[in-house]
């Protein structure tokens, strides 16, 4: 069987909803967990370790580490199921050479200056134009919440956002 990679962006992290429901679907062997703050920090690093199923490696690496690993061997073998906290991050990794087929776009917390797009998912005006912008470039993106909901396109996006180019 060929290695599949799942990529998902989701707020929440390994919170064990995210990792149950969407481990299972995608028969992941594996999780990558790209985030440069939680990289750095240790407390951070043993929680989502912990809460990950006890049979999964989990690794948490920076966007630059992301990359490197990338580059050697595309996140090893087995199938990976890649998380990533925010789109910005994902937009990073793509300008440092590393490009996705598909990304499910999960749980964006509606704070600060985002606005609601879609269930739970808050998206600002910039990160609404990042995921567009990451579409143009081939990749295949939608909002799901979870495994069983119906993939929402990107298009609801310009009901809150009409400037979006």
């Amino acid at each position: 069987m060929a290695k599949k990679l799942a990529v998902r962006v989701d707020d929440r992290l390994i919170h064990g909803q995210v990792v149950t429901q969407w481990v299972k679907v995608f028969y992941a062997q594996k999780i990558v967990v790209i985030d440069d703050q939680v990289a750095i920090d240790k407390m951070q690093k043993s929680i989502l370790k912990f809460a990950a199923p006890p049979d999964l490696k989990v690794s948490i690496l920076s966007v630059e580490k992301a990359a490197e690993a990338w580059k050697k061997n595309k996140f090893g073998s087995g199938n990976v199921f890649v998380l990533f906290r925010d789109v910005k991050q994902i937009a990073e990794l793509q300008e440092a050479g590393v490009s996705f087929d598909e990304i499910t776009i999960g749980q964006m917390a509606v704070i600060h200056d985002r606005k609601q797009i879609y269930k739970q998912v808050g998206l600002s005006e910039s990160e609404a134009q990042t995921l567009m912008d990451i579409e143009k470039s081939g990749v295949k993106l939608c909002f799901q919440m979870q495994p069983t909901d119906r993939k929402e396109s990107l298009e609801i996006m310009r009901k809150t956002f009409p400037n979006l180019h």
